[in-house]
């Protein structure tokens, strides 16, 4: 039986608050691509690790103007019982 693990990748990040609401709907066109959480006043992004390269490029391509600074990235590996 073949078991297919998908880890979580959760990345940290800092925005201004003026640009969180666009930065959000920019993110919900990009069909599953991720969603956005805040967890103890951070702001976190979460994806999977299949489209972890696709997400980070897609960072790069937002408006110089957000100023968004990734503070800290982690894998979440689901462990089987």
């Amino acid at each position: 039986m073949f078991i297919l693990m998908i880890d979580t990748v959760i990345i940290e990040f800092e925005l201004q608050a003026k640009h969180q609401l666009l930065f959000q709907a920019m993110l919900q066109g990009e069909d599953g691509l991720g969603f956005v959480r805040c967890v103890n006043g951070v702001q976190q992004l979460w994806t999977t690790s299949p489209q972890i390269e696709e997400i980070k490029e897609w960072l790069k391509c937002l408006p110089a103007s957000f100023n968004l600074r990734i503070l800290n990235e982690y894998i979440c590996i689901k462990e089987e019982a």
